[in-house]
C-alpha cells in the first residue's frame, strides 16, 4: 500500500480560502519573513511588493502566521478541525 494511501486525510470545506493576506500591509514589509519560513513555498513575493498566496501548497503549519511582524496573515481553521489517520 502506498504511503499516501496509508496517510488518510479528512478534508473539510471551509467555504473561502483558509488563508487571508492583507496585501496592503505586505507592501510595507521589506524582509517578508513569511516567504523564508514557509516550508511549502506558499507565499510568492511580487515585484510590486505584494504577496500572492498559493493556497493549494499550504501545509497549515502556521509558520508564516507566527513570522509575520505586522499581522497581515490570518488563518481560518476548519470548524471541526483537521484529523489524520495513520495505518
Amino acid at each position: 500500500m502506498s504511503l499516501l494511501k496509508r496517510l488518510g486525510l479528512n478534508k473539510y470545506d471551509v467555504g473561502s480560502p483558509h488563508i487571508q493576506v492583507n496585501t496592503e500591509i505586505c507592501r510595507t514589509c521589506r524582509d517578508k519573513p513569511c516567504v523564508s519560513v514557509c516550508p511549502a513555498g506558499t507565499y510568492d513575493p511580487q515585484p510590486d511588493g505584494t504577496i500572492v498566496a498559493h493556497y493549494e501548497r499550504c501545509l497549515e503549519c502556521g509558520a508564516a502566521l507566527v513570522a509575520c511582524p505586522y499581522g497581515a496573515i490570518t488563518f481560518k481553521w476548519p470548524e471541526q478541525g483537521v484529523s489524520y489517520r495513520y495505518g
